[in-house]
């Protein structure tokens, strides 16, 4: 395999994995937008789509291009991860909760990974010079401070629904 074609595969890989993060952070928002925590999430998603918006440069830049099979798989991997014995057939339980934080929050751990990848191989690729991924792995960073801060509040909210 061509060098080229493993940063296709790792750039596409990487697009599907933010493509379903992202649609989980929305689903995140919309379940939890009236609680005290929905504007925080709300910022959470938004950042999230920003995210995916530079990949998605980053990947223009690069020539990749494709990867919709594992786009479409990826959100439906998603959508099918709503699907869980959680002790409430048709409503928002506080489990789901607490899962699909720790699902996002392990997303936003491997983007920040794929960032500190890009950010050694600009040194060598040109065509990426022009993008921060220092800031981006930062920005992943603040991320995961604040879905730790929420994830803190779903474990209690969780913990507290059985009393």
């Amino acid at each position: 395999m061509e060098t080229m074609q493993y940063w296709e595969t790792y750039l596409n890989d990487h697009r599907a994995g933010a493509t379903a993060g992202s649609a989980l952070a929305r689903r995140i928002w919309r379940s939890n937008r009236r609680t005290k925590w929905g504007p925080i999430i709300e910022k959470v998603a938004d950042s999230i789509e920003q995210d995916l918006v530079v990949l998605d440069e980053v990947r223009a830049a690069a020539g990749v291009s494709g990867g919709d099979i594992k786009k479409a798989a990826a959100l439906l991997t998603e959508r099918a991860s709503r699907l869980k014995l959680n002790g409430h057939l048709l409503t928002y339980s506080p489990l789901s909760r607490v899962l699909e934080l720790e699902t996002l929050m392990s997303a936003v751990r491997g983007k920040q990974s794929l960032w500190v990848t890009l950010h050694s191989a600009a040194q060598s690729r040109p065509e990426w010079s022009g993008f921060d991924f220092a800031s981006l792995e930062k920005r992943g960073s603040e991320q995961m401070e604040t879905l730790g801060r929420v994830h803190e509040w779903a474990v209690t909210e969780m913990m507290g629904a059985g009393s």
